[in-house]
């Protein structure tokens, strides 16, 4: 696959790890907010089939090397009372880990619910420069 410079619309201050983690930024909002509000119930096969098929649709974005999501079983309702009972995902649920590589930076970031701060948290776990 050719490779296409799309350095030129950044500007040219902008490091290899500044771009990374911009990319990585995009990567998990990008999975963050299509994930929220979709309706979900405790069916380990509709679970399974939202996790792996949002993986397929992020690691098709530039850059993305792998991205791993689990949905937080235990915090999905598990009783539906009516026919129309459902849940949703939301930041409490998401839970998620994904790889970016940019030239030689390679970026671990992660978003899970954090109970200290009640908000779900997007945040680098690694970032280094292969060799």
């Amino acid at each position: 696959m050719p490779k296409i410079n799309n350095k030129i619309f950044f500007s040219p201050d902008l490091s290899d790890r500044e771009r990374a983690c911009f990319e990585t930024g995009i990567k998990l909002g990008a999975l963050y907010h299509i994930l929220s509000g979709i309706p979900i119930q405790s069916d380990e096969k509709i679970i399974d089939s939202i996790e792996r098929g949002i993986e397929s649709a992020i690691s098709c974005q530039p850059y993305v090397k792998s991205v791993k999501i689990h949905l937080n079983r235990e915090k999905i309702l598990k009783n539906k009372e009516t026919e129309f009972d459902y849940d949703e995902i939301t930041g409490r649920i998401i839970q998620a880990e994904i790889d970016i590589e940019y030239e030689l930076i390679y970026v671990v970031a992660k978003v899970k619910w954090v109970d200290e701060l009640d908000y779900p948290l997007m945040f680098i776990e690694k970032i280094q420069e292969k060799n």
